[in-house]
C-alpha cells in the first residue's frame, strides 16, 4: 500500500487481524484496564520432575506426559489447599469455585486459545496427558468447542519450550491468577554451600490484588516447589 499524502511513511502491507487476534486484544485490554495485577516469582529445582518423566519415557508410556501436564496436575492439587486462587472476581464479588478446572494456553496459527482441563485435581496424570493432547490437536485444527474453553478458575501459560527463561502472564478475567512457566534448563544453584548445575525453572504467579496479597502467592509457589521436589508424589500422580 502506498503512503499517499504521507511522504515520510514507508510503504506497507495492511493485514486485518483474525477474529481470534481481535478477541485476544480485547480480553487483554480488559485485563490490564480492570485488574490491579502484580507478580511473584520463584526459581524451582526440578531434578525429581525430570527423573519422574524420564522413568515414564523409559517405560514406554504413551502418551508421555509433558512437563506442562505435570504442572496442571500439581497446580490442581495445590488449589485444593489454596481455594482463593481458584476463583473468579465478578460484580464486586469473589466467587470461590468448587470444581478445580485448570486452563492452559495453547498456541495456534491464529493466536492463543485457552482449553480447560476439568476436574484436574481428580484426574490421574495419564488421563490429563491424553486429554491435553486431544485438546491441543482440536485447537490447532480449528475444532475446539467453545464449551471446552470455559469454566477454568486458574490458568497456566508455558512458553518454556521456546527458550524463554522468565515472563509474566496476563490474567484472564474473571479469573484472579495465572501461572507463567519458563524454560526448564540447567542452571547454577547453591546447595550446601556448593555451586552445582541443576535443572530449574522460573515460575511467575500473577495475581489480582483485589483478591490476593503477596504472601498468598509466595505460599502457593512454595507448595509447588515442595511438590516438584517430592519423588514419591511425582511417581504416584
Amino acid at each position: 500500500m502506498s503512503s499517499a499524502g504521507k511522504p515520510w511513511e514507508p510503504e506497507y502491507e495492511a493485514v486485518a487481524p483474525s477474529a481470534i487476534r481481535v478477541a485476544i486484544g480485547e480480553r487483554t485490554q480488559t485485563s490490564f484496564r480492570e485488574i490491579p495485577q502484580y507478580d511473584v516469582t520463584r526459581e524451582i529445582v526440578c531434578r525429581e520432575l525430570v527423573a519422574a518423566r524420564q522413568a515414564l519415557k523409559a517405560a514406554g508410556t504413551d502418551p508421555l506426559p509433558t512437563y506442562n501436564d505435570y504442572l496442571i496436575k500439581l497446580v490442581a492439587l495445590a488449589l485444593r489447599e489454596f481455594p482463593w486462587l481458584n476463583s473468579w472476581y465478578e460484580e464486586g464479588m469473589i466467587k470461590l469455585l468448587k470444581p478445580v478446572n485448570v486452563g492452559f494456553v495453547c498456541d495456534t496459527e491464529e493466536g492463543i486459545l485457552l482449553p480447560t482441563v476439568f476436574d484436574a485435581d481428580r484426574k490421574p496424570l495419564a488421563e490429563i496427558a491424553a486429554g491435553t493432547r486431544e485438546l491441543i490437536a482440536a485447537a490447532r485444527a480449528g475444532r475446539l468447542r467453545a464449551s471446552l474453553q470455559k469454566g477454568a478458575g486458574f490458568t497456566i501459560t508455558n512458553i518454556g519450550p521456546t527458550g524463554a527463561d522468565l515472563f509474566n502472564g496476563i490474567i484472564s478475567p474473571p479469573q484472579t491468577a495465572i501461572l507463567a512457566v519458563g524454560a526448564l534448563s540447567e542452571r547454577p544453584v547453591v546447595e550446601q554451600g556448593q555451586v552445582r548445575a541443576a535443572p530449574t525453572m522460573y515460575l511467575t504467579l500473577s495475581l489480582d490484588h483485589r483478591v490476593h496479597d503477596g504472601r498468598h502467592g509466595a505460599a502457593f509457589l512454595a507448595r509447588l516447589a515442595e511438590s516438584l521436589g517430592d519423588a514419591d508424589l511425582l511417581r504416584s500422580l
